[in-house]
Formats: structure tokens, sequence, C-alpha cells
């Protein structure tokens, strides 16, 4: 049995500490894990048309040589839509083996799906539920362990912490309509 720590005239025992102190990890992981890949699906968007100017009055891509790139695909399923330059132009340009070395004209996907949309989306969302699910599991454990035991109102606090993660984070459910201030067009005309 570890030792009794006395804080600010509180007696706590140290394996208690070290039980608040392994959620707290919990929940900072749990969030950090998501915030990284929620930045990693922006920055890869970013980079899929770097360099390409968006019109989306005109729902079209301009190259830097001046290209422009109009709606060629426009995938339903996987919600992206794909832009294309003629072969012809792209097959001229000195930037070619840089920007289309395929021959085939350049592409510019432009995913229309917001990131909990995604499979990634999805896997980091169950990912993060889960880690804030066992760090609840453990503080509502440790509470019934240490009740009528010095410090059992951290643990109470750390559950009350955990419920509350959980619940922002089941709150924000992807599948509730989302309102959009950004609307692009698809190859029917429809917004």
């Amino acid at each position: 049995m570890l030792p009794l720590l006395n804080v600010w005239g509180l007696s706590i025992d140290l394996t208690l500490v070290l039980l608040v102190g392994y959620i707290v990890v919990l929940w900072a992981g749990g969030w950090a894990l998501e915030s990284l890949a929620r930045a990693h699906f922006r920055r890869a968007q970013h980079h899929a048309h770097d360099g390409f100017a968006y019109d989306a009055h005109l729902d079209r891509y301009e190259c830097p040589q001046g290209e422009l790139l109009t709606l060629d695909t426009y995938d339903d399923r996987d919600r992206l839509a794909i832009y294309k330059a003629p072969a012809s132009s792209c097959n001229a340009c000195p930037l070619m083996t840089f920007c289309a070395p395929h021959g085939e004209g350049r592409r510019v996907y432009h995913s229309l799906a917001e990131f909990h949309e995604t499979d990634v989306g999805r896997f980091h969302r169950r990912l993060s539920l889960t880690i804030l699910g066992v760090a609840l599991a453990f503080s509502t454990g440790g509470l019934v362990a240490w009740w009528s035991r010095p410090g059992e109102w951290l643990l109470a606090i750390a559950s009350g912490v955990s419920i509350m993660l959980l619940w922002l984070d089941v709150r924000d459910d992807p599948q509730r309509p989302r309102k959009s201030t950004e609307t692009v067009s698809t190859p029917d005309g429809a917004s």
C-alpha cells in the first residue's frame, strides 16, 4: 500500500493520485489524437490543390500556368469532386513532370466530405470515444473502490469530468445535419 499524501490539509492516497493522473492522461490523449487527425486531414485537403486557385462562382480551378480545370467527375458515394485539365494543354506545360507526370492531364480532387464523414474521421472518433469511455470506467471504478476513503472527492470530480467530456463528444454527433456556409455545385447544377 502506498503512503498518504497531505495536500492543503487533505489526506490523499498516492494510489489515488496515480489513478487520477492516468485518467487525465487518457483525457489529454483522446483530445490530442482527434485534434492531430483533424489537422492532418485539413493539411491533406489543402495540399491536394496547393497552388491552384478556386473560383467558387464558376466552379473551377486555375493552375499556376493559367489552365482551367473544370469539373470532370462527381463521386456521390465518396463525396468527391474531380476537376481535370485537358491532357493536350498539360502535355505542353513545362511543369508537367511535377504536376501531371502520367500524361492524362492534371486532376484536382476536392473532398466535399467533412472530417467526421470520412473513414479516417469515423475511425478517430470511435477511438476517441473509446479512450474517453475507458477514462470513465477507471474513474467510476476508482470511485466505487475508494468510497468512504480519503480522497474519494477527487475521483468524484474525475468521474464528473469524464461524463462531461464523453457527453460533449457524443453530443457532437456527425450524423446530425450541419448548417454549411460553403456551397459546392454538382454536375447536375444542384448546390
